[in-house]
């Protein structure tokens, strides 16, 4: 029949807050705890160094809080439904916040299981003050879990986006956030049994050490850029009048005005 595939019907991609209702469940398991535990590990010490007066918290998963350790006295969490507890309910598409207005704001998986995940980063990198931080963790395809991920479907955190570091990071350059750090956590096996991730504990430190690039996550830290001030010298013989200009630190900026 005519409008209909050969292939069957085409399946409409998750909701944001579906996928976070089935990630909840996975991060309860063996293997998504200990997940979980690495990135807290990995997050913690970046998140207590960064200052600020807000702090948005927003991830697919409540079991664990990567705000804690701030120094930061306003801190909240957004959530995709109810169920995930939070300050609000929010369309992650449409945050209901002013523009630069949050000092550091915390993406945990967000990315790989939005349906835009590219609309999701610019209204981040929008509510972000200029000079702000951005903490964001997601799955890295290029590893032991990705290749999981790739060769089966029926885990939560098997369904979503292939997003590669270096791509996040390319968009972030769009967006005028510069990726500062790019660190990785979890290079065992993903078995879902707590034993053998004990025995294999091992690879961690190989990982850490080397700083191999197929690690299950990864964490990347990026800054928002500010345009610098210079004050041009007066030159009260020319009939032209002098003005303040703003400078801007974004390689992508500067190189587009140099075209024009």
């Amino acid at each position: 029949m005519a409008g209909k595939s050969i292939l069957g019907p085409r399946r409409e991609p998750p909701s944001l807050a579906q996928s976070c209702e089935r990630l909840e469940r996975w991060f309860g398991s063996c293997l998504g705890e200990e997940i979980l535990t690495q990135q807290l590990a990995l997050a913690e010490p970046v998140v207590e160094r960064l200052f600020g007066y807000h702090l948005l918290q927003a991830g697919v998963s409540s079991k664990v809080d990567f705000a804690a350790c701030s120094r930061i006295n306003h801190r909240f969490r957004l959530g995709s439904s109810e169920k995930q507890g939070g300050a609000a309910v929010a369309d992650f598409e449409q945050l209901p916040l002013p523009s630069e207005s949050v000092d550091v704001v915390i993406l945990h998986h967000l990315l790989d299981f939005s349906p835009h995940p590219h609309q999701l980063l610019r209204e981040a990198a929008r509510v972000m003050i200029p000079g702000g931080h951005m903490v964001l963790i997601g799955f890295n395809p290029f590893s032991l879990l990705g290749l999981s991920r790739l060769l089966f479907s029926s885990g939560a955190y098997q369904v979503g986006n292939q997003l590669r570091a270096a791509r996040v990071a390319d968009w972030m350059t769009l967006l005028d956030l510069q990726a500062c750090s790019i660190e990785r956590g979890f290079f065992r096996l993903p078995l879902q049994h707590r034993e053998l991730l004990a025995n294999t504990s091992w690879m961690e430190g190989v990982g850490a050490r080397w700083r191999l690039p197929w690690g299950g996550f990864y964490l990347i830290v990026a800054r928002k850029e500010v345009a610098s001030m210079r004050t041009i010298r007066l030159d009260w013989r020319s009939e032209r009048k002098p003005v303040m200009g703003a400078v801007p630190t974004s390689l992508r900026v500067s190189k587009r005005e140099r075209r024009q």
